[in-house]
């Protein structure tokens, strides 16, 4: 299983200073190790496809389809350049909704866990109750992972 890298750190080196030092190998790494990226285009690919999935639950798709071939590429951009301005002139996009709509569709989340057979949780939560109560954290884990919540909280 190959996990994203903030979880990487918090799993295996937490407690060491930040920045933490990382190696990312695009050719002559250990095959037996590493997920085989073939180039940079894969991964903006991946991004991409991360980015759509999101905006299926949050907007029908509707936001990133309707932007332009410019736009995720500037988005991609932004993001590869550490280029805060240029990434949110068209992610802020991504998180906007209508007011009366009083939030996203759906909260797109994924939940990483190391204790169970199955490496991730991940399912549709609605960030509003049926009674109009704006969800918390809190309740996201309490439906998902209950485990993970104190009960005396």
């Amino acid at each position: 299983m190959h996990y994203p890298i903030g979880l990487l750190f918090d799993l295996l080196a937490s407690s060491s200073a930040l920045p933490w030092n990382i190696t990312v190998h695009f050719k002559s790494f250990p095959e037996k190790d590493l997920l085989h990226c073939p180039s940079k285009d894969a991964i903006e690919a991946h991004f991409m496809s991360c980015m759509k999935e999101a905006d299926a639950l949050k907007h029908k798709s509707q936001v990133i389809n309707e932007m332009q071939k410019k736009d995720h590429k500037q988005l991609w951009m932004g993001l590869q350049n550490d280029r805060f301005d240029q990434f949110w002139a068209i992610n802020r996009k991504l998180m906007d909704y209508p007011a009366e709509e009083n939030g996203f569709r759906y909260i797109p989340f994924r939940i990483y866990q190391t204790t169970t057979e199955r490496p991730f949780i991940q399912k549709l939560f609605r960030p509003v109750a049926a009674d109009g109560q704006l969800h918390t954290l809190g309740d996201l884990l309490k439906e998902v992972c209950p485990s993970a919540i104190d009960p005396e909280d």
